[in-house]
């Protein structure tokens, strides 16, 4: 009793110490950019690279409906000056006058204006050239336009800003009602947000996400009005909560049936905690070696992982079904153990070609899965047969736990 209580102890020990580990080490992703093909040229690279990091991927579009479009141009023009405010947001327009101040075009952008405009493909920088802009800048600060003149004169006395930033107005801009923008039916308010994290950084955009939608809640109050929102930021957020609310229910319903499987084919409870030890070991070592080896795990390939190394729970079934009467279960188990190999090193062989994919994600689907099944297949041979009584093929239990067991074993079995 003592050495199987202190190897069961030692094991669950083991079992902790590993979770520790994995999970201060472990960083979740939702970079779905880990499915994607590994880059080999310069083109690809800058495709990938801006899928996650670029402009495109840090945009956030927002629509507000369900109100008249008065109520809706003041939630917009509300609801954009709350989230200016906030540091994670580098861009918020809605069409309102306070984008006319050219914030929208990035910092890092301005230097290259001269090289960017057309201006000077056909003019040269000369002193005439240079006093006429000058002229025409004197005349321009006399005009409406000098709040926004004057800010960019020191560093622009061409200009060169306006004429970029009218080339890149687009063609078919957004209608504006009541100084906002809306759709073309008139029934939606639209804004455009770009944050600072990255696209697909879910931990960051799961904030921003947050932080937008409180913001809403507040301006709409009780005026019916909803909000939509799109983008790569807001898909991140959703696949993360879709993957977890999956994974979640996928688990519950594996673990009912689990526990159904060893209630009507053992009558036997210890067994049943017995044999998720294994299962338990599988999911343990994988996540313990995706993070030595790449250092943070898909979302995607923690789930799914966690769907394929599932086929662990049959390996202690094998040893329990052929536990006799008289028959140490260490004998058992290198009895079926050429059996249960070769079923294993099949199953780690076809995972491994995931391994050979070019694909980061799949890779890691690879390392998690295969090291989660020789430590649950290793934990069966080697482990689970100790902790079973020599004589009976059974855990020693406290005598409440007995009683409980001949009372479970005397129901009526049916023959089905």
């Amino acid at each position: 009793m003592r050495p199987r209580l202190a190897l069961a102890l030692g094991w669950l020990a083991l079992l902790v110490l590993a979770g520790v580990w994995a999970g201060q080490r472990l960083q979740l992703s939702g970079d779905l950019r880990a499915f994607m093909p590994e880059p080999r040229t310069p083109e690809q690279r800058l495709l990938i690279d801006e899928l996650g990091d670029g402009p495109g991927a840090r945009l956030l579009l927002l629509a507000l409906s369900g109100a008249e479009a008065p109520e809706l141009a003041r939630q917009s023009q509300a609801l954009g000056e709350a989230l200016r405010r906030d540091p994670r947001l580098d861009l918020v327009a809605n069409g309102d006058e306070g984008d006319a101040a050219l914030a929208a075009i990035p910092e890092r952008l301005l230097p290259y204006r001269y090289l960017l405009s057309p201006t000077l493909d056909t003019r040269a920088l000369d002193a005439a050239f240079l006093r006429d802009e000058l002229d025409a800048r004197l005349q321009d600060l006399g005009s409406p336009a000098a709040s926004l003149v004057e800010p960019l004169l020191p560093a622009d006395p061409t200009l060169e800003t306006l004429v970029l930033a009218e080339a890149w107005e687009p063609a078919a801009a957004p209608q504006r009602l009541h100084g906002v923008w809306f759709d073309r039916t008139g029934r939606e308010a639209l804004l455009l947000l770009r944050s600072g994290a990255a696209g697909f950084d879910p931990a960051a955009q799961a904030g921003v996400v947050g932080a937008i939608r409180a913001a809403f809640d507040e301006v709409a109050g009780d005026s019916g009005s909803a909000l939509t929102m799109t983008g790569p930021g807001a898909f991140s957020v959703e696949i993360g909560s879709r993957t977890a609310g999956e994974a979640a229910r996928i688990g519950a319903i594996g673990s009912l049936g689990l526990v159904l499987l060893f209630w009507f084919a053992y009558r036997s409870g210890r067994l049943l905690l017995l044999g998720v030890l294994p299962l338990a070991t599988a999911a343990l070592a994988g996540v313990a070696a995706v993070a030595l080896l790449f250092g943070s795990m898909h979302g995607i390939t923690l789930a799914f992982g966690f769907t394929l190394i599932g086929v662990a729970q049959d390996y202690p079934v094998h040893l329990f079904s052929h536990l006799r009467e008289g028959r140490s279960p260490v004998a058992v188990a290198r009895a079926i153990w050429p059996t249960l190999l070769t079923g294993v090193a099949s199953t780690c062989i076809a995972y491994l070609t995931f391994f050979v994919a070019g694909v980061d994600g799949l890779r890691q689907l690879a390392v998690f899965t295969v090291a989660g099944l020789l430590a649950a297949a290793a934990s069966t041979r080697f482990l689970l047969p100790r902790l079973l009584e020599p004589d009976r093929g059974d855990v020693a239990a406290t005598p409440w736990l007995r009683r409980l067991a001949a009372r479970v074993d005397a129901l009526p079995r049916p023959r089905a």
